[in-house]
């Protein structure tokens, strides 16, 4: 009775086997075959009988032998189980992708007897991912291609809006180009031989000579009475302009706050937040050194620094070109990148053409 019950088990357990769409199979060493199932028989194409107690070299593909071997052999050496994605050929010569597990089955003695093997063709899942890949690929393109095109769209406007306001104030205005245009000359020469070069594209100058048209767009929130001053600021009243910066990148940020971080309105926003850090670690507001400040505002803050030296300011006189060029190289290394200094020194004529071509008066 308990030998029929036995024999009906097995029975069950063979009809489990057959009829189960994963491969199965064993290998009784490294290179031979032992029982295997319906499934894997027709990946093989070839019957049962043909392929078990078989040497594995003559039945797969010569390409995929030494492999194999290999793996099993050292599957019978460790003892210990593997999980691996394959591609392997099935009977029409197709490459199929497999999830392989191959288990060593041991006795009491931990001998190994044979390993367990089984394989679930994810062919159709892996080009399916491929091609979600592709096409998640191909989206972003898109969106970026579009809302380049907005931001574009929307740089056109704010620039033309700041051109609109700064033509009530001519001196503002031509402020606005001078700096527009020092900064594409001063990032031009920085582009070659320096440790900047990389970044200092083509495409990067072009946004740097827009994106500094808003380098004080903070200033708008600055009552007239401390930016008009002709004395010096109190200690309360410095404090009150040097929010000009967080409340510019804010502004910003505000407007803008899903545009990609390689556009020309991040580079806005670092400008404006950072055109007063110095490369000693004591400007503001956040008092960042060295090449923490974004180059960018490197850039702006040397031609902004050369233009207001230039200029008549409410609390101080013009100075000539020459005292201007003196004034900054006593502020090498101190407020200013050295490298900066040298690439705003190789073009100083150009510079001071820049200036006396666009003051007022």
């Amino acid at each position: 009775m308990a030998q029929s019950a036995s024999i009906s088990q097995y029975s069950a357990l063979e009809l489990l086997l057959e009829s189960c769409p994963a491969q199965i199979w064993q290998m009784t060493d490294a290179n031979t075959f032992g029982r295997v199932n319906a499934a894997y028989a027709a990946f093989l194409g070839k019957p049962r009988i043909a392929i078990e107690h078989q040497p594995v070299e003559s039945l797969l593909p010569s390409a995929e032998v030494e492999a194999c071997v290999s793996q099993n052999r050292k599957l019978f050496e460790t003892k210990h189980p593997m999980t691996s994605e394959e591609w392997h050929l099935d009977a029409s010569g197709n490459s199929r992708l497999l999830r392989i597990q191959k288990t060593p089955m041991m006795n009491e003695t931990g001998q190994v007897l044979f390993l367990s093997c089984s394989a679930e063709d994810i062919t159709e899942q892996w080009q399916a991912a491929q091609e979600l890949t592709r096409l998640q690929a191909q989206i972003d393109e898109q969106v970026t291609e579009k809302v380049g095109e907005a931001a574009d769209t929307l740089w056109g406007t704010v620039s033309s809006l700041v051109h609109l306001c700064e033509t009530q104030d001519e001196n503002a205005s031509a402020h606005l180009q001078r700096l527009s245009e020092a900064c594409r000359v001063v990032a031009s020469v920085l582009s070659f031989n320096s440790v900047y070069s990389q970044w200092l594209t083509y495409d990067f100058i072009y946004k740097l000579q827009q994106a500094s048209l808003l380098h004080d767009i903070g200033k708008a929130s600055i009552p007239d009475s401390i930016l008009q001053k002709p004395g010096k600021l109190t200690r309360e009243e410095f404090d009150e302009v040097k929010k000009h910066t967080v409340i510019g990148a804010q502004t910003l940020e505000q407007a803008y706050p899903r545009l990609p971080k390689g556009s020309i309105f991040q580079m806005a926003i670092d400008i404006a937040l950072s055109h007063h850090e110095r490369w000693d670690g004591k400007g503001y507001p956040n008092g960042l050194k060295g090449d923490e400040i974004p180059l960018p505002a490197q850039i702006v803050a040397i031609c902004d620094v050369y233009d207001a030296l230039r200029n008549v300011r409410p609390y101080k006189p013009a100075m000539t070109h020459q005292e201007s060029m003196l004034e900054i190289r006593r502020e090498c290394g101190t407020h200013f990148n050295p490298a900066l200094c040298d690439a705003f020194f190789h073009c100083a004529e150009e510079i001071r053409h820049i200036y006396d071509g666009n003051s007022i008066g």
